[in-house]
């Protein structure tokens, strides 16, 4: 498969679970974490099926994923941090990453579906996507506009005391 930006890659969705993305040399075997729950309750052909095109939204939306961590690390690296705080917010980083990857892998496939995945998931209700799509969207504005502000208390911040610099 190629994606729109002209990458080439491999999916390999056959089960429950272990999904492999393979692009270039690099090859990635992962548990399907996600899929697990997003697709719980669904009949088997539609949770591979979406489970693929959750796999292929990572592939599409890959550019946006390395924009938002490059703007986060562009904001975050060369701060004057303890230790601690470090470890605080590459921690942050990684779930502000991942959070903003995964839901604009299941918005690729929910756009990609359109009136079809409202549909399958009225006919199977899964208490939890709903679950998925509010915490993503809490986690990946909330700590994204926290990481990017970079002042304040907090994992953002170069300075634990909260006080800003003087102009």
């Amino acid at each position: 498969m190629r994606s729109w930006y002209g990458l080439d890659g491999e999916i390999v969705v056959e089960n429950e679970l272990w999904h492999l993305v393979r692009v270039g040399k690099v090859t990635l075997n992962h548990p399907p974490v996600v899929n697990t729950f997003i697709r719980a309750g669904l009949p088997r052909s539609e949770r591979l099926r979406l489970s693929y095109l959750h796999e292929y939204g990572h592939f599409q939306t890959l550019p946006l994923a390395l924009l938002h961590a490059a703007v986060l690390l562009g904001r975050g690296l060369g701060k004057r941090r303890s230790p601690g705080s470090w470890i605080g917010w590459l921690v942050a980083l990684l779930v502000a990453h991942e959070a903003v990857w995964e839901l604009a892998s299941e918005s690729y496939v929910a756009i990609s579906e359109g009136p079809t995945y409202r549909r399958t998931y009225r006919s199977n209700p899964n208490p939890f996507l709903p679950v998925f799509w509010i915490s993503m969207a809490a986690l990946s504005s909330g700590l994204t506009w926290l990481l990017a502000r970079g002042r304040g208390k907090g994992v953002g911040s170069n300075d634990p005391s909260g006080r800003r610099p003087p102009t």
